[in-house]
């Protein structure tokens, strides 16, 4: 459930004391969870839209009362009308305490007990990245090392003796750089066609391009750059890609480095970085057309882009049932969090880098402008989401419709319900730790999910019980 870290207080009722009184129940005073806080606020915020001669919206701070003569008549009755307005506002405080403590216990208990191991199946990969399928029916994974190569693999482990590609002579493969996403067309059985995202060798530009696989190899010199966008910096460079349901490519792109996104990309509409970005590879128009619907095609942005407000979305993932799109999104340095975007929808604002996670970056932000991540944690708990994947195998079925990610820096896997990811608040359970550093989740093409880890293992998602 999305976390506001903020302590909070209903705002100043500046024409009494009673409304002094009610200012200084702040959330932390009222010792409600992380989970509940936001529901409280939420509320207390659409009732100050509904009640603005009660509330003074500009602050959360309680105002000074100032002095008063002893109550008239008529101001014995704004006391009780006041006392009854502060009694329902406690009473809907309570009630959401009720329900949110329900709904956490609902999640619990759904997921109580569940535990995943891995189960190793190769290693011995340069920096891998990335595991995922084709989609063609040939049982093959692909796992894309950062360097520059990607490489099939049997589901048994066994690697092809040659790459399906390789980049290796014209990527940047330092730090956050190199070759970092790879999305197959839905119709590749077909027409062949894959499409790579990468650190360009020289001037560290992102690329986004098109190959072609024949008889299973494609060749160097057959790229049709899509997409080539210039990075300020070295770091958060995104790189993830996928179809959505519609047969969209979507690109995930960082806000272009440094720290604090100095350069304001994240809700620059006029900017490729710090979005999510929606293309039309099938089109006639090239390189790629406009998808009518895209979230900002209507006109003073960039057509291209979906969604704005992304901060690093490492990786993401659709959903093959429902086709909502799971974005993990690297916090700065307070929140990591995991975002939602239906299927269908589109011209939202994550909120970076006037929001972190469920909180203002900075200061006067607008939470309401922007929408909240459907879950988020603490640097207490680690340093980088991994965005994973909703579980749609067989093999696991304990697993069915939970959304599984992780964090590189401690390991620690958590799942959480995809009803409540899609409803926009979840809770998530911890289900697991691997032993070294996680980079990525993947899945073939029955739904069974794999782990990437930095160190060159490819490790198989299972229920402790299979």
């Amino acid at each position: 459930m999305a976390v506001e870290s903020r302590p909070g207080s209903l705002s100043g009722m500046p024409d009494d004391r009673l409304g002094a009184v009610a200012v200084a129940l702040t959330v932390s005073e009222l010792k409600l969870t992380p989970d509940v806080a936001p529901l409280v606020m939420d509320r207390i915020h659409r009732d100050a839209v509904a009640y603005p001669e009660q509330f003074d919206r500009r602050s959360i701070a309680p105002s000074p009362p100032p002095p008063e003569p002893p109550p008239s008549g008529r101001s014995a009755q704004r006391i009780i009308g006041r006392l009854a307005v502060i009694g329902v506002i406690l009473a809907i405080i309570v009630a959401l305490v009720v329900f949110a403590a329900s709904a956490s216990a609902t999640a619990a208990d759904d997921l109580e007990g569940l535990r995943v191991d891995f189960v190793e199946i190769t290693s011995g990969y340069d920096r891998p990245v990335l595991v995922t399928a084709a989609g063609d029916d040939s049982g093959t994974l692909y796992v894309v090392e950062q360097p520059g190569r990607i490489w099939p693999m049997t589901l048994d482990g066994l690697r092809a003796e040659t790459p399906l590609l390789d980049l290796s002579d014209d990527v940047s493969a330092s730090g956050e750089r190199g070759l970092l996403g790879l999305a197959f067309h839905p119709a590749f059985a077909e027409n062949g066609r894959f499409f790579v995202d990468y650190t360009r060798a020289g001037d560290g530009a992102t690329v986004v391009s098109e190959f072609v696989a024949i008889d299973g190899n494609a060749d160097r010199a057959g790229e049709r750059e899509l997409l080539v966008i210039e990075q300020p910096f070295a770091n958060h460079n995104g790189g993830g890609l996928d179809f959505d349901a519609a047969g969209k490519l979507l690109v995930g792109t960082g806000d272009g480095g440094s720290g604090g996104d100095p350069l304001g990309s994240g809700q620059d509409s006029t900017s490729l970085l710090g979005k999510l970005l929606r293309l039309d590879v099938d089109a006639d128009q090239q390189p790629y057309g406009i998808p009518a619907d895209n979230g900002f095609a209507g006109g003073g942005a960039r057509p291209e882009i979906h969604a704005i407000g992304l901060r690093n979305p490492w990786r993401f993932s659709v959903d093959p049932v429902g086709g909502h799109i799971y974005i993990g999104d690297v916090g700065q340095d307070r929140f990591e969090e995991v975002s939602v975007l239906p299927e269908g929808a589109g011209g939202q604002s994550f909120g970076w880098n006037e929001v972190e996670g469920p909180a203002c970056f900075n200061d006067g932000c607008d939470l309401t402008a922007h929408t909240p991540p459907a879950l988020s944690y603490g640097r207490d708990e680690g340093c980088t989401v991994i965005g994973g994947h909703v579980y749609r195998g067989t093999a696991q079925p304990a697993l069915e419709g939970v959304y599984i990610f992780g964090d590189y820096c401690t390991g620690t896997i958590w799942g959480a319900l995809v009803d409540e990811l899609v409803a926009g608040s979840a809770v998530r359970v911890p289900i697991g730790t691997i032993d070294g550093r996680l980079v990525s989740f993947g899945a073939d093409e029955a739904g069974e999910l794999y782990a990437v880890e930095q160190g060159g293992r490819i490790l198989h998602v299972v229920t402790e019980a299979s």
